[in-house]
């Protein structure tokens, strides 16, 4: 009698715990928005794109979003908006026809001033905010393509090297990234930084990783007719379980370039479906989405 008596009291009480495990607040939320910023950026103007940047990043802030993402090297730039120019270092060639800049001048470190000015907006307005830039190592020379993650808090950032720089306008200057796949365990989810090129190749291992929502910084050339960003991103996104905020770069209004890739902005939810995405591929716009928050 004494066990049976026991066992029945082990039954209710582990039925307490169950049932108080289930108890949520119904006020607590279950989405947080996010924001993909499509921007023109001026290579190697560094100072000019962090004033224009930071004027985007407010606005985004003051709409509600609490994760910003940023286009590829949008700090920095990434090629000339017209595809004939990218950087270049001695001992490097560049792809034919594409003539070459130094990037000595304007890159910079992962503590240097862009860094710091993007993180001290991010603790302000109580962001995670993915500051872009062409990075400089001084220890060994080096030259990344590389996203920072800086936090609301003001805690140490996440450093995120390109680890597949993309063949056609990095050859010239850029070293594949050696710090790996970078995560960040948030109220929101586990977050990780790709960089453009990078979405041939790391997706699953982000999957291995359980990562919940991938910031991913964009400047993407492509032929007219592509299916990418309508297709085979999405089609990215459900096979690895990744939500995807993906900014891409663009061209300023007026512009009449004779490649393809710029705009298309979108968010993409892990089901595979967008869920924002911009109504213009020339010119600047800032789309936002809920995203449930990962437990």
């Amino acid at each position: 009698m004494k066990v049976a008596h026991l066992s029945i009291l082990f039954f209710l009480f582990a039925g307490v715990l169950v049932a108080a495990q289930d108890i949520t607040d119904p006020n607590e939320p279950k989405t947080f928005k996010v924001a993909a910023i499509q921007a023109v950026s001026e290579m190697a103007k560094p100072a000019e794109n962090r004033e224009h940047l930071e004027m985007l990043v407010r606005q985004a802030a003051k709409n509600g979003a609490k994760v910003i993402v940023l286009p590829e090297t949008a700090i920095t730039g990434y090629m000339s908006t017209d595809l004939e120019t990218t950087w270049r270092i001695e001992g490097r060639r560049t792809t034919r026809g594409l003539k070459g800049i130094h990037p000595k001048d304007y890159a910079e470190t992962a503590r240097g001033e862009s860094v710091k000015h993007f993180s001290a907006l991010a603790k302000e307005l109580k962001i995670y905010l993915t500051i872009p830039f062409l990075e400089i190592d001084p220890e060994t020379g080096r030259y990344y393509n590389t996203v920072v993650l800086a936090r609301p808090d003001g805690a140490p950032q996440k450093h995120y090297r390109k680890i597949n720089p993309w063949p056609f306008a990095e050859r010239g200057w850029a070293s594949k990234g050696d710090r790996g796949n970078i995560y960040l365990d948030t109220p929101y989810g586990r977050m990780a930084l790709l960089i453009c090129f990078d979405i041939n190749f790391e997706p699953p291992n982000l999957k291995k990783l359980n990562v919940d929502h991938l910031l991913y910084s964009i400047a993407w050339v492509d032929d007219a007719d592509s299916d990418w960003f309508t297709h085979k991103l999405p089609a990215i996104a459900k096979q690895n379980n990744l939500n995807i905020i993906g900014a891409n770069w663009t061209i300023p209004v007026g512009s009449q370039p004779d490649w393809h890739g710029y705009g298309k902005s979108l968010i993409i939810n892990r089901n595979g479906e967008t869920i924002a995405k911009t109504d213009r591929d020339i010119g600047e716009k800032i789309i936002y989405a809920e995203l449930p928050i990962a437990k």
